[in-house]
Order: structure tokens, then sequence, then C-alpha cells
């Protein structure tokens, strides 16, 4: 699950914030990935400089149109959020390098006559014979500290991490029948990472002195070091480590990132389910200016981008998202902020960047299906598995699991004409 547009956070089954009572305030303090962006920041926590020869091997590849069309539409729709960083030149285009600095990665671009366009590289998707499954989140132990478990009453607890397993082993036994090679990045419920949250005590003392929590009562602010070492292991650590994976090891054609979305409760004190329910899928691009201000996003906007992947993801995303429509009856989720772009016309198919689909090498899609505190879904996840299918409200439906594995399917088929 990741929080849409629309949707307070900290009131979300799936995405926990921190709420300390301050004297006779109450303060939420939404423990995110970065908080608080700085425009001299150089790159994200856990990541490395970026090693701009990686697109030494685009020159004279791309013509300056296509890319100036493929930042636009998909990357980066707000000419003020990409100006600071990308500079448009007669024949070639200027990438700054580092944050604060006049120190320019330099493209040169296809030298094309007026009205031709011939990008090659951008003309057919890749081939897909290698498909990386990646069960969103960890689930077991870890579900708490992730923010991705929830019941109502004495249930059984819903964990996010533990459903997308299931349905990752569901859809590889499917993909294998029909002769794709698919491979689980995740195969338990263990983190793929080997660092701890302990491991990140530095980094934390680091992050805590750059803040002002002086008005914090000491208790309070241990509470944020704990949750920011955590915050580290699960969710930086983890995919950093899952992209070593697929980077150096799968190295598949296609990584398909499996979650279940989730809505926010009414009221948190009095947490009752949703009626609302639907489903979308998520491609890479709407990198926003904060982002592009860490030189790491920057260069892998720009590696993305020149890599021609986006089409490949598009092609998927369009097959699947139309698969979940038809098989489930679901409507398709739609973003209203700035942190999401609208690609293509088929409902449900949106661009965010994200960090799994941003620094896994590959086309990436992004799975983002059912809302799991709804009443229907929430009834089928207490069912677990069973034959055939159940009627709810007038509609027949399959197991989550089974329905969700089914469309990935019956969308990758579409895409591969298989």
């Amino acid at each position: 699950m990741q929080s849409s547009g629309k949707r307070k956070d900290f009131a979300n089954p799936f995405c926990r914030s921190i709420i300390l009572s301050v004297g006779n305030k109450w303060v939420i303090l939404v423990v995110l990935l970065f908080v608080t962006l700085n425009i001299s920041a150089k790159v994200t926590p856990l990541a490395q400089d970026p090693d701009w020869s990686k697109l030494d091997p685009f020159q004279n590849l791309w013509s300056l149109e296509s890319f100036r069309s493929e930042l636009k539409n998909i990357y980066c729709p707000r000419e003020s959020w990409w100006k600071p960083w990308i500079k448009f030149e007669p024949g070639q285009v200027l990438i700054r390098k580092k944050a604060g600095k006049e120190d320019w990665y330099i493209l040169q671009c296809l030298p094309i006559s007026k009205g031709e366009e011939k990008d090659q590289n951008l003309s057919v998707p890749l081939e897909i014979k290698t498909i990386a499954l990646d069960p969103g989140h960890i689930g077991g132990e870890y579900a708490e500290m992730e923010g991705r478990s929830f019941r109502m009453g004495e249930d059984d607890f819903v964990k996010e991490g533990d459903l997308s397993l299931k349905v990752a082993k569901r859809i590889k036994d499917l993909l294998e029948e029909k002769g794709f090679k698919a491979i689980l990045v995740r195969s338990n419920l263990k983190p793929v990472t080997k660092r701890k949250p302990q491991a990140f005590e530095a980094l934390v003392e680091t992050w805590i002195k750059e803040r002002d929590f002086t008005n914090l009562p000491v208790e309070e602010i241990e509470i944020l070091k704990r949750k920011r070492r955590e915050m580290l292991f699960y969710r930086v650590s983890e995919i950093h480590a899952r992209a070593k994976l697929i980077n150096e090891h799968i190295q598949p054609d296609l990584t398909i990132c499996l979650h279940l979305n989730a809505a926010p409760w009414g009221d948190e004190n009095k947490k009752e389910l949703v009626d609302r329910n639907d489903y979308h899928v998520l491609v890479n691009g709407c990198y926003m200016g904060g982002e592009l201000a860490f030189d790491d996003q920057r260069f892998e906007m720009i590696f993305r981008l020149l890599s021609a992947w986006q089409k490949t993801e598009q092609i998927f995303a369009e097959k699947v998202s139309v698969s979940f429509g038809r098989k489930t009856g679901l409507p398709a989720f739609a973003y209203k902020g700035p942190n999401a772009l609208k690609v293509g016309n088929t409902p449900g198919v949106w661009a965010r960047n994200l960090l799994a689909n941003r620094i896994y090498q590959c086309p990436v899609i992004f799975m983002e299906p059912y809302i799991a505190n709804s009443k229907t879904e929430y009834e089928r996840i207490q069912l677990g598995p069973y034959e055939g299918t159940k009627n709810f409200g007038l509609h027949p439906r399959l197991s989550l699991v089974e329905e969700y594995a089914q469309c990935l399917l019956e969308g990758i088929l579409a895409a591969t004409g298989k």
C-alpha cells in the first residue's frame, strides 16, 4: 500500500504515524521517508552517489524531442520541478550532477530533420521471459512494526505482507504453467535485508540533530528515534536489498510489485469498515521537484527514461488494469493530488515515483488492488482460501488470493500475446 493524494496516512490501517501529546496540544508527526526535504540534500538515506558514466551508452540514441516528450508526459510533468536540474540546448540535454554545483552531465541527442522521428528504442516493448514477483512488505512478526496489520474485534489479523506472499506464490505457479520463468524476490515472512534497526543508530542521531525537536519531551524523542530506526530497516534497507537481488542476480525482464491498498478509517478511535473498494496499477514517473533535488533520484529518473522501460510498463499496466476491472467489477481509483500522473487512456493506470519502481533496474508495475478494510474484501480475507466462488452481494467472487492471481495472469498473457 502506498498513500494516495487524498488519503490521510495517519488514519490508514496500513500506514501509521506518531501522534504525540505535548502539553495540551496534539502534534501529529508523520514519520515519512524524507521528512523536510532540503534543496541542498545530495542523496536519500542508504543511497550511493550516482555514477553518471552509466548514462554514456545512451549517447546519440534519443532525439531532443522524444526526450522532452517523455520528461513532460511521464517523468516530470511540471517544468518548474525539473527546470533547476535539466537544461535543453541545441542537440543536447544537460543534467545537473550535484545539487548546488555547476557540474553537468551532457547527453548528446540525435540530429533529426524536421518532422522525422525514429527513436528505435521506443518502438517495441521488451520480450518478457523472466518475471520477478516482489511480495510487498515483510509480514509475519514484522507486520505490526511496518504498520501493515489490523483487525476488527477478535478476528484474525489482516497482514499485507502475508497476503502479498500468498498471491506471489499462486501467480508464480500460474505463470510457470504458461512457460514463464517466475522468481520470488521474497519467499517467506522474513526480511531480505540482513541489517537490523539498530544498525541505523548513527543515521538516526544525525537525523535528530538536523531537526528542531527541542520542545518535545525526551521520551517522545526516543519514540521518534525508534520509529526512524525501524523505518530505515523495513522500508529503506529492505527495498535496497531487494533491488540488489533483482539488479545483480535475477535480472528479470519485468518486476511485479504485489500490494493491497487500504482506505482511511472514518474515525481513528472508532474503526469501522468502509464501503469504498477499487484498484489501480502504477508505473514509474511523476518525479516532484523536492524529489529531483536528490542526486540519486534525479539520476534514476534519467536512467529509467533513457532505458525506455516506460512503454513496456504501460502496456503491462494497461492490460492488467483492464483485467482487474473486468474480472472484479471494481472501479478504478483516481488520484487527486500532484504526487501521481494519469498516463494513457486506460482507467486505473498512474505514474508515481516510489523507491521500488525507481531503483529496480527493469520495467516495473506496482499493484494496488482492493481496499483491505472495505466490507467486502475484509470478509473475503477472513474466509481465507475457498473452492469455487462465493456470492458477495449479487457478485460471485473467487477467494481474494485466487482472484488477484487470475487477474494478473490474464493481463500478462494479454500483454505478451500468449
